[in-house]
């Protein structure tokens, strides 16, 4: 990156620094030039706890799957002790990746498909074909990521010195009890748009009136509450009158998310945690959207929603209510977020001003203008 550029950027970026009344969206550049996702690669999302599965997706001793993050395939297994370990997919002999399927059941242990050095479901070393090497040898040991859960998610970390998951700032979701709940569906798409232009569009609801009839319909978009951390950002969105959930009818199908649902029952939480994780916690159902990378004007977005396990013993439950309505949802929001791409391509663009509405926008641009100015440094 030329310093010129370099310096015009870091400019800008102080412009979305500001407070909200006074800050200027991002530069156009962040979202068009491969040498900014290439730093991203390497120095955020490389450096950032990661959600990359549920738990219930490696429910059984040997359940395994495969992401790719940051350029590396990562390998996820389930140990005989029942622990969950991440390892780089790399075997220590001469680096054949060994894994290549997305998801699976190891059988004991994971064979290198090269020459068959083996190691078990924890990633110790048993034996090499025709060698001396013995089991029991750590300096053989697949190379292991940090890994830690959360509310049922699987985060994982390349960073090998990260802090602890449990030491990040989350939001405080306990009581709708989120490691119970079971997928119903997933929605997966590929959209020509930066992976923040899906972040921002997420995090705000100025646009729904026009572009969401259906949404707009079932939820007041003024809210109430903002919460902000160095993690995340967020807040509720009450339901209107006469409506109980988020779905093409707005009735809601499934049982109530918390216990004591008290003023849970009219309303739905949004939460951005940075950098790529969205979730919408509605009464009935948890609605979870993750993006990432595949080019600077490319990303690949998945939508899946949970409910809880009481609702798939119901013989009358069924989810697609809710289902047609998000990937109706998500399609609208694709298609603006495709066009918010080709604007910032323009020589024509000029960062402007946030509406007031867009507090969760100016917070989730606010940290990435932060980290990219440090990073840039």
């Amino acid at each position: 990156m030329r310093e010129i550029a370099r310096a015009r950027i870091k400019a800008e970026l102080a412009q979305t620094r500001e407070p909200l009344a006074n800050a200027h969206t991002l530069p156009g550049a962040v979202y068009q030039a491969k040498d900014i996702l290439a730093l991203e690669t390497l120095a955020l999302f490389a450096n950032h706890w990661l959600a990359i599965a549920r738990e219930e997706d490696l429910g059984d001793v040997g359940s395994f799957l495969t992401q790719e993050i940051a350029g590396e395939r990562i390998l996820v297994v389930r140990g005989e002790d029942q622990q969950l370990r991440a390892f780089f997919n790399v075997c220590r002999h001469r680096g054949s990746r060994l894994i290549e399927a997305p998801s699976g059941r190891l059988h004991g242990t994971i064979a290198c498909p090269y020459h068959a050095w083996t190691y078990a479901l924890d990633g110790s070393f048993k034996r090499a074909p025709r060698s001396p090497l013995a089991g029991g040898n750590d300096t053989l040991a697949l190379t292991t990521l940090p890994l830690a859960t959360w509310g049922g998610f699987v985060f994982i970390n390349l960073e090998k010195g990260a802090q602890a998951l449990s030491t990040v700032s989350l939001p405080d979701l306990t009581r709708f009890r989120l490691e119970r709940l079971k997928r119903a569906r997933r929605l997966d798409y590929e959209i020509d748009a930066n992976w923040k232009i899906v972040c921002e569009n997420y995090s705000e609801c100025y646009h729904c009136p026009l572009v969401h009839p259906q949404l707009h319909r079932v939820s007041d978009i003024t809210g109430g509450g903002f919460e902000v951390s160095a993690a995340y950002n967020g807040g509720p969105m009450q339901l209107r009158s006469g409506f109980t959930t988020m779905s093409m009818s707005g009735n809601r199908r499934g049982p109530l998310l918390a216990k004591d649902a008290t003023h849970d029952e009219c309303e739905v939480y949004y939460y951005l945690v940075y950098p790529n994780l969205m979730l919408g916690v509605h009464p009935d159902y948890l609605l979870v959207h993750t993006v990432w990378p595949l080019a600077p004007a490319r990303s690949r977005v998945s939508c899946e929603l949970y409910f809880s396990p009481e609702a798939f013993t119901d013989p009358d439950f069924d989810a697609g209510d809710a289902i047609e309505f998000w990937d109706l949802t998500n399609r609208q929001d694709w298609g603006l977020c495709e066009r918010v791409q080709q604007g910032t391509a323009s020589r024509g663009y000029v960062p402007g001003p946030y509406h007031a509405s867009e507090r969760c926008v100016h917070a989730f641009d606010r940290w990435y203008a932060e980290w990219l100015t440090g990073a840039l440094k």
